[in-house]
């Protein structure tokens, strides 16, 4: 079986972590937030407002609160006054903390996450307390394919190659029925 080594030697750093997402991989969360109520707010804790969270959202009628550590918003120590959801793609080198984060927040989520996120001894106990531990259950989106996250603010030069497909981690997100595992297409003519 040949080994994945480009997830094994990847960055895993600051620079590494400062990546965007394009909309494609964000409007398939749109469906997910119809239909629920006191779903108005939406608080992106690793984003700007050039992020395309805040765009589309923005555009389907949402209240967005945009944070981002670069403007003194560091989400292990502020937290918006009134929000109903967070949903972002934060920086990977710190998964770790920031799942133990959110399960403190204790407020529905939509992380975007690499898929390898959902083993690991450093993060088990956050993603059970997730799963288990607060009676609601994890739920997760995966994707048919990889995202192609773009290397700049200006969204013109994508990272191409990237070596790990990539998922939404939620909790209490999905108003499902039938179950808590999502998949979708993604619609890269989007961009």
């Amino acid at each position: 079986m040949a080994i994945n080594k480009g997830y094994l030697t990847a960055k895993t750093d600051k620079a590494s972590d400062e990546v965007f997402t394009p909309k494609y991989a964000v409007t398939p969360l749109l469906k997910y937030l119809e239909g629920w109520e006191h779903r108005d707010t939406i608080w992106g804790p690793f984003d700007t407002e050039d992020s395309n969270y805040v765009k589309v959202f923005r555009n389907a009628g949402y209240n967005v609160i945009a944070t981002h550590i670069d403007n003194g918003q560091n989400f292990f120590n502020y937290e918006p006054e009134s929000y109903d959801v967070i949903i972002s793609n934060p920086p990977f080198s710190i998964k770790d903390d920031i799942l133990k984060r959110l399960v403190e927040l204790n407020k529905p989520f939509a992380m975007l996450f690499p898929l390898p996120t959902l083993q690991g001894q450093k993060r088990f106990d956050a993603l059970r307390s997730i799963a288990i531990d607060n009676d609601k259950d994890m739920e997760l989106i995966i994707f048919d394919k990889r995202i192609n996250f773009y290397k700049d603010k200006s969204m013109k030069e994508i990272q191409k190659g990237v070596s790990f497909a990539s998922i939404y981690i939620c909790n209490d997100f999905i108003n499902w029925s039938d179950s808590p595992i999502k998949f979708e297409e993604l619609d890269t003519s989007e961009e």
